[in-house]
């Protein structure tokens, strides 16, 4: 598994620019999560594991090639991300307070959980020999 280590100068100033981004959107709603309205998702870490090991990278250059930032459509059942990857929405479900996204593509499957009060993602992308979990946050676009 090919490794790139990322400063802590970088993962902050990422971090940083997303507070930014974050703080000059409209505040959002709890309803704003929910799967009603389109939303964009920023990845802030990848964690890659395999039997032999574990991983953590900072995109957007990450070796899981995971984006920067995806959009996810509930109405159009799709995720889309950068250089015009799609993926279809198979499953979408309400649980506790969790919008509960699945599908899969390639062989791979993959789910998302996104906190319907405020926007804390999670997802993992699964592979026959090694995972991927990504984590990070949404907002409305």
């Amino acid at each position: 598994m090919a490794s790139s280590s990322w400063s802590t100068t970088a993962v902050g100033r990422l971090a940083l620019a997303g507070l930014i981004a974050a703080g000059c959107a409209a505040p959002a709603r709890a309803t704003d999560f929910d799967g009603s309205k389109p939303l964009i998702c920023a990845v802030t870490t990848v964690m890659e594991r395999d039997a032999g090991q574990c991983e953590r990278y900072a995109p957007p250059d990450t070796p899981a090639g995971a984006p920067a930032f995806f959009k996810v459509d509930v109405a159009a059942k799709a995720v889309t991300a950068s250089a015009g990857r799609k993926s279809t929405l198979i499953t979408v479900l309400h649980i506790n307070g969790r919008l509960v996204l699945q599908g899969g593509e390639n062989g791979r499957g993959w789910s998302a959980t996104i906190d319907e009060d405020n926007g804390v993602m999670s997802a993992a992308v699964v592979d026959e020999d090694h995972t991927f979990s990504l984590f990070g946050a949404c907002t409305t676009p």
